[in-house]
C-alpha cells in the first residue's frame, strides 16, 4: 500500500505521480524481501507513506527504495 499526505500535495496529480514512483521502485526492488519472507514461509504487509514536501525524482525515490529494501531484508535476516 501506497500513501501520499493530501496536506503535502493539493494536486491529485502530484499525488498520483508519487505513488506510482513508489510502487515502480518497490516492483523493480522487491525481489530481495520477497525471496527471504518465502525462505522463512513468513508473510507482512508493508505500507508506504511518503513524509517529503518537494517532488521526488525517479533516482531519489530509488535510492530510498533502495535504502528501505536492504533494511527490510536485514530485519528478516
Amino acid at each position: 500500500m501506497v500513501s501520499v499526505s493530501k496536506r503535502s500535495f493539493k494536486r491529485a496529480v502530484d499525488r498520483n505521480r508519487i505513488k506510482r514512483l513508489m510502487r515502480e521502485n518497490w516492483r523493480l526492488q522487491k525481489q530481495p524481501v520477497l525471496e527471504t519472507l518465502d525462505a522463512q514461509q513468513k508473510q507482512w504487509a508493508i505500507v508506504f507513506i511518503f513524509v517529503g514536501k518537494e517532488m521526488p525524482t525517479f533516482e531519489e525515490m530509488q535510492k530510498s527504495m533502495t535504502t528501505v529494501v536492504e533494511q527490510l531484508t536485514n530485519a528478516l535476516v
